[in-house]
């Protein structure tokens, strides 16, 4: 059985790795904007970073660490070929070198990372792992969505933000952009165009999705939740009046 590793101690973790990869660049925590996922990877934890052409049978594959044991099937010389990639591997499909994947390959990759961190947190985690974008015009077997849900993927993503987004990093990008240490939500998610431009620029200098720094920010107990009865005095007037929403 995967042992489920709580949240703040993936949180603290990423976080010592983050600054203690700084130190040794000679990097002031101050001075990032945006974490080196990719420096991470190949001078902190000696692991190499392949780009392939991916062609395993479920095509929402398009990531694998390697555990040295389990093959992953790739295009080489035009033909199909199963692979076993050394353990200390992740391998990368193609599609991620594009430009306008950037923030994909930076998440997709932090998620393998993730799983070879807590791999050696608890060896368990270390089975060579797909990482897998589910397809929802898809029929999936059973086998399939036990897969992509097992739980060591869901645990491969939150560390994976940890390691984009660590907290010092993320209050000092709201400090920075927002001049504010929380991100105010009306209701659940409404926000003002004012605050949606602005998150927008904060994920893309933290070099990720503006849902996954959403989901960051909701996590870390970084959101300041506001009345959206507020929201629509501010937003849905008609004819300069704010509207009434109930009693």
């Amino acid at each position: 059985m995967v042992e489920k590793i709580d949240l703040n101690r993936m949180n603290e973790l990423s976080e010592f790795i983050v600054l203690d990869y700084l130190k040794k660049q000679g990097v002031a925590p101050g001075d990032i904007i945006c974490v080196d996922i990719e420096g991470i990877a190949r001078d902190y934890f000696s692991l190499d970073v392949l780009f392939e052409n991916i062609a395993e049978d479920d095509l929402g594959k398009t990531g694998f660490c390697s555990n040295g044991e389990r093959p992953l099937t790739v295009i080489r010389g035009g033909k199909k070929r199963q692979v076993v990639f050394p353990d200390n591997t992740i391998v990368l499909d193609r599609y991620y070198q594009r430009q306008e994947n950037y923030a994909s390959r930076r998440f997709v990759l932090g998620h393998e990372v993730g799983h070879k961190i807590l791999g050696r947190v608890a060896p368990e985690h270390n089975r060579g792992n797909y990482n897998t974008i589910f397809d929802k015009e898809r029929e999936y077997f059973f086998e399939d969505l036990l897969e992509i849900y097992h739980i060591g993927e869901s645990q491969a993503n939150q560390m994976s933000a940890a390691l984009l987004m660590p907290m010092f990093l993320l209050k000092a990008t709201l400090r920075r952009v927002m001049k504010a240490e929380k991100f105010s939500v009306y209701g659940d998610y409404q926000m003002l165009p004012s605050d949606s431009q602005k998150l927008k620029q904060m994920a893309d200098d933290l070099g990720v999705s503006t849902n996954t720094l959403f989901i960051r920010l909701r996590n870390c107990k970084l959101i300041a939740q506001k009345d959206i009865r507020e929201y629509a005095e501010l937003i849905l007037k008609q004819g300069g009046n704010p509207i009434v929403c109930g009693n």
